[in-house]
């Protein structure tokens, strides 16, 4: 027991600290008696010699106080286009910023083992395609529905989950991730945070407020005083040559240089090489791609206004402006799709009972959601609306992205594009892709295309520039292997390449085919495999080129080659690694689990890298 024999306190001020110190933890004690022994050098004293001391001792105090009181947090990302991992990156230095001792970890080398051991958990998780976890998190989402996922009853964990409205199993991964963790006994100290492809201010916000979940009492951390140096006859900074930075809010405005159809006479298909000039204000990298916005074709906005019975001269309040409504479904809104999330915002306008059996029936809802557009659904189930409702139920309009086909180096100032233009017929309608038709139609002069360029770590040239690569792709999935082997001509001693292209037909769907021979004929490109589906009476698929030469492609994987898929993830994708594996399996004379490791391995080690959607 505390006495006050020998304090400097009164009585009472002796009761009233006991008093208030009975009330804390640990954690806060400690916090309090740093306070406290800072608050001592206010005082003053003639004594120097006791100064030091005092000052000795109070460094030692906060010292102590910031390793005691500082809290781990473990931050497990899994990102595909690598924004999971850039906010996993703000988040870590926002949290060490506060204290907090950070261990940042991608779900690829992450110890399953570790899991029982954490305390304060987050995991920042993308949604790959319709409800898969990226590559890198698929080994952590398995174990933890597995047999072998321990009890977590002295975890805390948050979930933030990436994803994009426009795919009906919306942020999937991250609501797998939530549940199961809750599952086996962690505790959900804040809300699952769901974000769409317009994340930044959602998951700032989610961050923050986690974060400050997490530290409960405040935490003190010192920080580094800052050192400011004097530089002789600085100049201040001429701001004409400041770096702009283009993002999807501040999108350069691109020249158009050119634009040619890619595919032969009598193709009933139309794909569109565009040239885009950049003036050298983007940067990018092989395999990155270049978002663009597009705006709503007049016709379909036309439709919107006919069905609706609403006049486009008719003001409306969007993003803190004042527009017509003809504007604002022109270049705010998206018309040719809808997702689950706008049916559902639509039925409280239209509380329509054969609607309300859609939305309950989610197969059904998934379905109808495929192809179908906002004129569909004020079609399907009419009901009266204003302007101000119109837009209440409708999603911003997004930006679309595509792989850059050229590389910086071979055409410098330049941005090239390969888009395959969308034309289809659903519900009696003739209709298109928004963006595709949009690149369409642009005209070479006097017009400008809105980019901005969407990294893609995840996909990208070996370091080495000598590493052997294996380029797959079909249809518009040659473009990034375009920009690979444009960047290797200009590089010097490039290794070995090898590209597998499919299509439909050759006389029409042979896309930069004299490129490719030339690329042959310099040495560039080593070897060419092609597969055109409709040419023969047996379908040829890149997957099955890729058998045929099983021997030669196992050999190029041994000597160290880099593999790449890009194209359709549903069916080209999962064909390609299907084949993989067997090609592996027959040659090395491995099990088919044995195999599926090896092909793991090779994603494990970013040697198997996809570019797909």
């Amino acid at each position: 027991m505390i006495t006050n024999l020998g304090s400097p306190l009164t009585d009472d001020q002796f009761q009233q600290l006991t008093s208030l110190v009975s009330g804390l933890n640990r954690d806060q004690i400690i916090w309090s008696s740093g306070y406290l022994a800072g608050a001592t050098s206010q005082s003053t004293y003639t004594n120097t010699e006791s100064n030091a001391i005092q000052t000795e001792q109070q460094t030692d105090i906060i010292n102590n106080t910031d390793k005691s009181s500082t809290k781990a947090l473990t931050i497990i990302y899994g990102s595909r286009t690598g924004n999971g991992e850039m906010l996993a990156k703000k988040m870590e230095e926002i949290a060490k910023e506060k204290g907090f001792k950070v261990n940042l970890q991608s779900a690829a080398s992450y110890k399953t083992r570790d899991l029982q051991n954490e305390k304060n958990l987050v995991v920042i998780v993308s949604t790959h395609g319709d409800g898969v976890p990226p590559f890198a998190a698929r080994e952590l989402h398995e174990f933890i529905y597995s047999k072998r996922a321990p009890k977590l009853e002295n975890t805390t964990f948050a979930v933030l989950a990436l994803g994009d409205s426009t795919y009906y199993h919306f942020c999937k991964a991250g609501v797998d991730f939530d549940n199961q963790l809750e599952k086996l006994g962690g505790k959900r100290l804040v809300q699952r945070a769901e974000c769409d492809v317009d994340f930044e201010e959602q998951a700032d916000k989610w961050i923050k407020d986690t974060l400050s979940a997490f530290s409960g009492p405040e935490i003190t951390a010192s920080k580094p005083t800052p050192q400011f140096t004097m530089i002789a006859n600085a100049k201040p900074a001429n701001k004409s040559v400041e770096t702009v930075r283009y993002s999807k809010k501040n999108p350069f405005k691109a020249p158009v240089l050119e634009k040619i159809n890619l595919n032969g006479k009598g193709s009933d298909r139309k794909t569109i090489h565009i040239e885009l000039s950049t003036d050298k204000a983007l940067e990018y990298q092989p395999g990155d791609s270049a978002g663009v916005i597009p705006v709503n074709s007049v016709e379909l906005i036309n439709e919107v206004l006919q069905t609706s019975a609403l006049s486009g001269d008719t003001l409306v309040e969007t993003n803190g402006k004042r527009i017509s409504l003809r504007e604002a479904l022109y270049s705010e809104y998206e018309l040719s799709k809808i997702t689950k999330d706008v049916v559902g915002k639509y039925f409280i306008y239209c509380p329509n009972p054969k609607l309300k059996k859609l939305i309950e029936n989610p197969e059904k809802l998934q379905k109808y959601l495929h192809g179908r557009d906002v004129v569909d659904l004020l079609t399907d189930f009419p009901t009266k609306v204003n302007a101000e409702d119109l837009i209440k139920f409708l999603k911003p309009l997004q930006p679309r992205y595509y792989s850059i086909s050229s590389s910086p180096l071979a055409c410098p100032g330049e941005l090239h594009l390969t888009v395959g233009v969308v034309e289809y017929e659903n519900a009696g309608r003739a209709k298109k892709g928004t963006c595709s038709s949009f690149l369409s139609e642009v005209e070479v002069e006097n017009e400008e295309v809105s980019i901005f360029i969407e990294s893609n770590p995840g996909f990208r040239l070996p370091e080495n520039n000598q590493t052997p690569i294996i380029m797959v792709g079909a249809g518009t999935g040659i473009a990034p292997y375009r920009a690979f082997v444009q960047h290797r001509e200009e590089l010097v001693n490039s290794g070995k390449s090898w590209l597998f292209f499919g299509n439909r037909n050759f006389e029409t769907e042979f896309f930069y085919q004299t490129e490719w021979q030339d690329f042959i004929k310099n040495g560039t490109l080593t070897k060419m495999d092609v597969a055109f589906s409709r040419d023969g009476d047996d379908k040829k698929y890149v997957q099955h080129r890729l058998l045929e030469n099983a021997s030669e492609v196992y050999q190029w994987l041994e000597e160290g080659a880099h593999f790449y898929i890009c194209g359709d993830m549903k069916y080209m994708a999962a064909d390609v690694e299907k084949a993989l594996v067997e090609i592996v399996e027959k040659e090395a004379s491995l099990s088919k689990e044995e195999a599926t490791k090896y092909v793991d391995n090779l994603q494990q080690e970013k040697r198997l890298q996809l570019d797909v959607y």
